[in-house]
């Protein structure tokens, strides 16, 4: 008698052991770290922060904190040198082209946000990568 339950004890933790060999329900993480300029600090009333892609054709601004709006980047152009950033990019909005000119300092990362020519905030620029 008690060599059939251990037998059946075996054979429930075998079955318990092989029950648990399903394969998982979650789709995989795959999301890769974005290169990114990340504009913070905009004086002037400008957005909380902006975020310029590197190699994507993408611009988020930052209402607030977490309040996001996407746009379509196009004309990007880094002539960053080794002491200062030089970033030129342009955004659609609404059939209209709004044109970011960035100029910051390496070291300190404090720059100005020109937008269309016209409007200049204080910014400070940083490299990051952020999951996209």
């Amino acid at each position: 008698m008690k060599s059939i339950k251990k037998y059946i004890g075996v054979f429930v933790m075998v079955l318990a052991l092989f029950a648990c060999d399903e394969e998982s329900n979650f789709k995989d993480f795959d999301a890769a770290l974005t290169p990114v300029y990340s504009l913070t600090d905009i004086s002037n009333g400008g957005p909380f922060k902006i975020n310029i892609y590197k190699e994507k054709s993408l611009i988020i601004e930052y209402i607030s904190e977490v309040n996001a709006k996407s746009f379509v980047a196009s004309g990007y152009s880094d002539t960053s040198t080794d002491t200062t950033y030089e970033i030129t990019v342009s955004k659609q909005v609404d059939g209209a082209t709004v044109t970011y000119v960035v100029s910051a300092d390496k070291a300190s990362g404090a720059g100005t946000l020109t937008v269309d020519g016209a409007t200049v905030h204080d910014v400070i620029l940083s490299e990051v990568e952020i999951y996209n």
